[in-house]
């Protein structure tokens, strides 16, 4: 981590809080949801000099690099000047998709490439967070529930760190997300059943207290790291927002990090909005979009199918009162696509613009495709389509 720049504090000052019955913890101890079972946010009170200065806020960090530039954005650690848990994560490319979007009638599309990460997913901005938390805490085990690319990462990232790892999974999670888990050390649990008896099955092994919940779903230093990218984003369009952001959508900790760091610019006066936020989900396990459609604060009671998009077969997000309210306030929308469209959009990506993806890294351009058709995204407004996890995590 780098030296504060004179005059600019280091850290803001944490507290987590519970979204459920309001309890406050510091930001000490190996927390990853409330004695009373809610979800914890990650609170700040940032310092008036970090937030008055832009430049100087973000020159801060401008020796490292990755997401670690934003170390400063982050909860801090007990020893500001240890090195963190890191594999180069972060800086992921930010590149226009000019001929699929002139397919679909759209001129200002871009593509986060959020797949060009150390184990080929998004997921390693919030295990490098995690981890790091766990390791200054002294964790001898990290646990995870996953249909692969969280597990992936957070195997990664407790290698890296030296911690041991168990990593639970669908019996049926494609072997190009399984081989790199077990490659790392860790030990896979295959569970048969559906996602949420994998979840089960990793809440049962860390009730013993003696094991750290790496949680994607629920804990919130994971969705800290997520907003990093929102950071990058906001950057690359000189401290302006795109006017929309789309990007498939299970548990939500990155939709809910890109919105969060969004939204810290613009309360900062750094930016002068922020975008409006779309879920992509599929048609096989769509919670928030039949809830968005229904007009519902709650994901909707669904029937689930099988879909290739698995990366977001989650049934009932534990966020997905906060999505659907961020789709709301943000002005956005929900769309779901099924599995052909979904196909064929990955590849249409491939063979337009050489990006080759898993499938569920494509539901935000079959979901963008529909928008556009729709009239909801304009063809001369900016989008930018988070691509999740690369095509290599399931060739099939």
């Amino acid at each position: 981590m780098t030296s504060p720049s004179e005059g600019v504090p280091a850290h803001p000052t944490v507290t987590l809080r519970c979204t459920s019955c309001g309890a406050t913890y510091a930001d000490t101890e190996p927390l990853w949801a409330c004695v009373c079972g809610g979800l914890l946010t990650v609170g700040y009170e940032w310092p008036a000099a970090f937030t008055a200065d832009r430049e100087a806020a973000l020159e801060q960090g401008r020796q490292a690099t990755g997401l670690w530039r934003y170390a400063h954005f982050l909860p801090p650690t007990a020893d500001p000047g240890a090195a963190p848990v890191t594999l180069g994560e972060g800086d992921t490319p930010l590149v226009p998709l000019p001929r699929w979007g002139e397919r679909h009638g759209l001129r200002r599309v871009y593509a986060k490439l959020e797949y060009v990460s150390p184990t080929g997913s998004f997921k390693d901005r919030g295990a490098a967070v995690v981890v790091a938390k766990a390791a200054e805490w002294g964790i001898g085990r990290m646990v995870e529930d996953s249909s692969g690319n969280a597990g992936a990462s957070i195997a990664a990232y407790s290698a890296r760190a030296g911690i041991a790892c168990d990593i639970f999974v669908p019996a049926a999670a494609p072997t190009a997300k399984v081989r790199p888990i077990e490659r790392c050390g860790a030990n896979v649990r295959r569970i048969g059943g559906t996602r949420s008896d994998v979840t089960a099955a990793a809440l049962d092994a860390v009730s013993d207290g003696e094991s750290y919940y790496a949680a994607h779903n629920l804990n919130p230093y994971f969705t800290e790291g997520m907003k990093t990218a929102a950071y990058e984003v906001l950057e690359s369009f000189d401290c302006q927002a795109p006017d929309h952001m789309i990007l498939p959508v299970g548990g939500g900790s990155l939709f809910v990090g890109l919105w969060r760091g969004c939204q810290e610019w613009r309360s900062w006066g750094w930016v002068p909005s922020a975008p409006r936020m779309h879920v992509a989900q599929s048609t096989g396990c769509a919670p928030l979009v039949t809830a968005y459609q229904q007009g519902s604060d709650e994901p909707a009671p669904i029937d689930r199918q099988p879909t290739v998009a698995g990366g977001i077969e989650v049934v009932a997000p534990p966020r997905g009162r906060h999505i659907l309210s961020i789709v709301r306030e943000s002005a956005g929308s929900a769309v779901a696509v099924d599995d052909a469209a979904i196909l064929a959009h990955r590849e249409l990506l491939a063979t337009l613009e050489g990006l080759d993806v898993e499938p569920t890294a494509a539901v935000p351009l079959a979901g963008l495709a529909s928008l556009a058709r729709e009239g909801i995204v304009s063809p001369d407004e900016t989008v930018v389509a988070c691509l999740t996890g690369s095509g290599l995590k399931d060739p099939s």
